[in-house]
């Protein structure tokens, strides 16, 4: 069966858990989604901007096109991405890639005049992770060889506590880890946070990618009295 395990990019989610509590917590794994496309409200121009492209790793937010020149006719224009800074330029008529985009600017029978602009939102989108095997190592630091945390989601063997769950099309990689299970026992509190990678591998091919990153901050907690 096919993955879609080239969709996925890594991303950072830090957390906070207890020994003396279960954790249940969720990971969306996400991809970069079509928002819309919105013509600014004091346009001139009646032309039309169409998003024909995204990728994954598209970064979240609203990209703007601007109208900067008019020559012979044409509209050129520049794109800022989510932070501000410009990504790419073009001209109506052609297509034109910049910043994970794939856009086509189109003349109206009003043209277009100089600061005439477009917004692009682009919003996570879940990645459907089915037939996915995810797993993850916590370590004291990146360098550390020894595995102080870790939990799959694979189901093929039997002997093997299930401490991960796939979430399939709503993308969403859910822990299990119960505070009286052996692994979470042998996680050992710790006043520096543990670094931790979760990877996603397509069991018929091998592939493996990053899919979250990030750091478990773990304390005894003081909640629960036995």
């Amino acid at each position: 069966m096919a993955t879609n395990i080239g969709q996925i990019r890594a991303r950072r989610f830090d957390f906070r858990t207890q020994a003396n509590a279960d954790w249940y917590d969720g990971i969306p794994i996400v991809k970069a989604g079509n928002g819309g496309v919105e013509a600014g409200p004091s346009n001139a121009g009646n032309g039309a901007l169409a998003l024909n492209g995204l990728d994954p790793d598209t970064p979240f937010g609203a990209h703007i096109l601007t109208i900067t020149k008019l020559d012979a006719g044409l509209a050129r224009y520049t794109v800022e991405g989510p932070s501000g800074l410009v990504t790419g330029a073009g001209v109506s008529g052609l297509p034109v890639y910049v910043g994970g985009l794939t856009l086509q600017l189109t003349q109206g029978s009003t043209a277009f005049a100089v600061g005439d602009a477009f917004a692009v939102s682009v919003l996570p989108a879940p990645v459907d992770i089915t037939g996915l095997i995810l797993s993850l190592q916590a370590r004291v630091s990146t360098q550390s060889a020894n595995v102080a945390l870790s939990g799959t989601s694979d189901t093929s063997n039997p002997s093997v506590l299930q401490t991960i769950t796939n979430g399939g099309a709503n993308g969403v990689v859910g822990m299990a880890f119960d505070r009286d299970s052996a692994a979470w026992r042998a996680f050992v509190p710790s006043v520096n946070p543990y670094a931790y990678d979760l990877l996603a591998t397509d069991p018929e091919t091998g592939r493996v990618e990053v899919a979250a990153f990030g750091t478990i901050t773990h304390d005894f907690g003081v909640t629960h009295l036995p």
